[in-house]
């Protein structure tokens, strides 16, 4: 039960954290609450990794 991560702090905000995010994303995160997310194609997570990348740090 660790909260989730803000997605628009370091180190996901970095420029790095995009590739981070999408994998995040897709493959979910061991030990943690997020979920793997497999029914969602290449094309939606690279756009659900864009629109994270809108929100404003802290968010």
């Amino acid at each position: 039960m660790p909260p989730p991560a803000n997605l628009t702090m370091p180190p996901w905000s970095e420029r790095a954290g995009a590739a981070r995010a999408f994998l995040a994303i897709r493959d979910g995160v061991p030990g943690t609450a997020m979920a793997s997310w497999p029914s969602l194609s290449d094309e939606q997570l690279w756009q659900l990794v864009a629109y994270i990348e809108t929100l404003p740090p802290g968010g």
